[in-house]
């Protein structure tokens, strides 16, 4: 109905009498070639956004008075009025655009179609490019002898290379490529206006090709009337200033100073211990400037999170007798925030029509020792209905209650000095803290206690590691109904107990992201768990089944390694097309042996298992809903929440695929489909074959699903509402309905989830 009514509305219903309403702007290429959507984008008069056949923020603009104070006018735009000056200065730009990209004979004109009837206008721009220039030779003409030797030393990292299209934008790109070198050499005042660039079409033998020349200026300067060139020079650090309590809205004077190492720290009044202060500073005195340095301690600073302002600057001082290079003094102002605060947090959930809350409160000291020590506890609850295994018209309450206290230390917390153990550049942290949790649920109620030690640092901009010393969780599951473990297959009787798990885990992750403009890159991210091999040297050889608990509780041992890669493909500012692929796989090994109606069966405990589904997963099924190989678990029978029960698996695949799209203002839009499934390994599978994995059966194994999305991106934090459409189950393989979209109902069956944050 909504549809409807925007489409009804009179779009020219505020365009004012003798104009015209610009309807349609299209760019031709004359040689048929493919209009790039920079350049469409680089238009200076585009016409009003159109969804779907309508033009929403101009019907919502209508119904109002023909003002933006109006209520439909705030969310609403109004109309794009033709303007030929800004068509004309679109067709130089554009024409403009395709010759920094090499066609240097290319020719634009435009059109402008009016239609007297309906006060709208068409837009038409033509482009004749011309043949393509490629690069034939590069030369560099650099005055500075030091200057020119990074050049050739970073020759081979240059975004220029001979054959290669000629794109001013890879000349730009080259120029803040040199200046970033110079800059990490000592050059402080160097800039970018000092590269120049001059692109020679007609010395060349070559048809459509330019000698490209790299020009790097010297210095000028002023003597009175006159003026003169100098060479450039490389700084050095004299002396670094630290200001722990700057106040940046008034006037300040430290009323005292130590020194401590080769810093100088001056201050009103000193909260924090001038290790704290020197470790995210990155540059010292008598070291050589590097630009890199400073956007390390910027970042080493806000990682610190005990600071609301940070600001450094720099003062030029002349060649002392000691050095003949020119000096540099450094300040490091710093505001910090309060030392304690509280964070409290509230979401609403709704899976499958399944409505939940939960909320959490947060206290924090982010200066416990006077060194940057971060001390926060949270205590989080939570309720949420969800369909009890095996009947969905049941619906289970749960509720949790969990509280979590934890350290965290700015640098390897280790027994020992660890001064200057690791460069700065690495950001170590370390992290202490111990959690409880207790869940509620119609079938069962479950305890959970545990704790953590682990340290975290970056290897560079893109890698970061983190181990997991010790990880320690002991889980008391009681208040087991009879009825729910019936539904539950051999498997899943035999994992779902209680657990007591002692691992160490290291995580690497690897982030291509540089800047938001970049075309593409990738990320990576890897989970390596080991549990087990220290409590395995206290059991006895038997292996049996006394023997391989403490206090009647379960002791396992198991491998589990979890990968996740994904590449994003920036199409355009605005659209971003992004592939998913993980593989998970668990191996429990040693002492995880327990005895079961199909003999003694190696299993991991119910934690680490793998599930199918849910906000991030499989959207198109909610989370342990699917899975299992060829095992039927959902029934069609209404609701989409609706199953025989639950899957879980030791080996994991799944793949995804989204396109991201602008719709209007801070709503976007996105387009999914996921593929995957989860399998039984290592003789789990064989009191059920329907959930053994065999490769040649991957193709008919999958469960595929596909969806639209709505996403308010408020920049902080983002809300997401993804419709997740069932397309196959390979649970109805045997019955030849796998197509489910084809075979079942699909309204009834469509599951519908909020979530906060991106998928991936």
């Amino acid at each position: 109905m909504a549809l409807i009514l925007l489409h009804g509305c009179s779009y020219t219903k505020y365009v004012p009498e003798g104009s015209y309403l610009l309807w349609k702007s299209e760019i031709k290429i004359k040689d048929g070639g493919r209009v790039e959507s920079e350049a469409s984008n680089i238009l200076k008069q585009q016409p009003n956004r159109k969804i779907l056949g309508i033009r929403p923020s101009l019907a919502l603009y209508s119904w109002g008075d023909g003002t933006d104070s109006s209520f439909f006018g705030n969310f609403g735009n109004p109309p794009v009025i033709l303007d030929t000056s800004k068509i004309e200065r679109g067709a130089r730009q554009l024409q403009n655009y395709y010759f920094n990209k090499g066609y240097f004979k290319v020719q634009g004109s435009y059109n402008i179609t009016r239609k007297a009837n309906s006060q709208k206008a068409l837009a038409t721009y033509t482009v004749q490019p011309g043949p393509r220039y490629r690069i034939d030779s590069i030369s560099y003409q650099i005055e500075t002898k030091k200057m020119a030797g990074l050049v050739e030393h970073f020759s081979k990292e240059s975004e220029l290379k001979t054959g290669m299209f000629y794109d001013s934008e890879k000349l730009d790109k080259e120029r803040e490529r040199l200046k970033q070198i110079f800059r990490n050499h000592g050059y402080y005042n160097f800039s970018a206006s000092y590269i120049t660039y001059l692109a020679d079409t007609l010395n060349t033998q070559k048809p459509h090709t330019v000698n490209i020349q790299l020009r790097v200026a010297n210095r000028s300067r002023r003597q009175g009337d006159s003026s003169y060139t100098v060479p450039h020079e490389q700084h050095q650090i004299n002396k670094v200033t630290v200001y722990p309590d700057y106040n940046f809205t008034g006037r300040y004077s430290a009323s005292d100073s130590l020194q401590f190492l080769s810093y100088q720290i001056a201050f009103d009044s000193l909260e924090y211990k001038p290790r704290y202060l020197t470790d995210a500073i990155h540059f010292k005195p008598g070291k050589t400037y590097r630009q890199e340095d400073v956007q390390q301690t910027y970042s080493h600073l806000s990682s610190y999170n005990a600071f609301r302002l940070n600001e450094i600057t720099f003062k030029e001082l002349k060649s002392s007798a000691d050095s003949t290079q020119p000096l540099l003094n450094a300040q490091v102002r710093l505001a910090p925030r309060p030392t304690f605060s509280i964070d409290p947090q509230i979401e609403a959930t709704n899976t499958s029509n399944n409505f939940g809350i939960s909320g959490s409160v947060g206290l924090v000291n982010r200066n416990l020792f006077n060194a940057g020590e971060e001390l926060r506890f949270d205590l989080s609850s939570g309720l949420e209905y969800q369909p009890t295994v095996g009947n969905a018209n049941n619906l289970s309450r749960t509720f949790e209650l969990g509280a979590e206290l934890s350290l965290r230390f700015p640098r390897f917390a280790l027994p020992f000095n660890t001064i200057g153990l690791v460069p700065k550049r690495m950001q170590p942290t370390s992290v202490f803290s111990v959690y409880a949790n207790r869940t509620s649920r119609i079938e069962f109620e479950r305890e959970t206690f545990g704790g953590r030690l682990s340290y975290a640092w970056r290897e560079n901009d893109f890698k970061r590691h983190q181990i997991s010393v010790l990880n320690l969780s002991y889980s008391n599951l009681f208040q087991v109904g009879n009825r729910f473990l019936n539904q539950l297959n051999p498997i899943q009787q035999l994992a779902f107990r209680s657990e007591f798990i002692s691992s160490s885990q290291y995580t690497f992750t690897y982030n291509g992201q540089q800047d938001k403009k970049q075309k593409t890159y990738n990320f990576f991210k890897s989970d390596v768990e080991v549990s087990g091999t220290l409590l395995s040297q206290f059991t006895d050889e038997a292996n049996t089944i006394s023997n391989s608990t403490e206090g009647n509780v379960p002791v396992y041992q198991f491998a589990r390694l979890e990968t996740d890669y994904r590449f994003y493909w920036n199409i355009s500012s605005e659209r971003t097309w992004i592939q998913r692929l993980l593989l998970g796989y668990v191996l429990p090994y040693g002492i995880s042996e327990f005895e079961s109606e199909e003999g003694r069966l190696r299993v991991p405990p119910f934690s680490r298992f793998f599930f199918l589904g849910g906000s991030n997963d499989l959207r198109a099924w909610p989370a342990y809903r699917a899975g299992g190989g060829e095992e039927e678990i959902t029934s069609y029978r209404g609701t989409p929440a609706d199953s025989n029960g639950f899957s879980i698996g030791t080996f994991k695949l799944l793949a995804s695929s989204e396109y991201r799209f602008p719709i209007y203002s801070s709503l976007k839009g996105a387009i999914f489909v996921d593929a995957g499934n989860i399998w039984l390994t290592g003789g789990l599978e064989r009191d059920n074959p329907q959930t053994a994995f065999e490769l040649s059966d991957l193709a008919r194994d999958l469960y595929i699903g596909t969806g639209f999305g709505l996403r308010l991106d408020l920049d902080f934090f983002v809300l997401r509402f993804d419709t997740g459409i069932k397309v196959r189950d390979p649970g109805l393989v045997r019955e030849n309905k796998e197509w489910v979209i084809v075979t079942k109902p699909v309204i009834p069956n469509i599951t519908y989830n909020i979530a906060l944050g991106y998928p991936f």
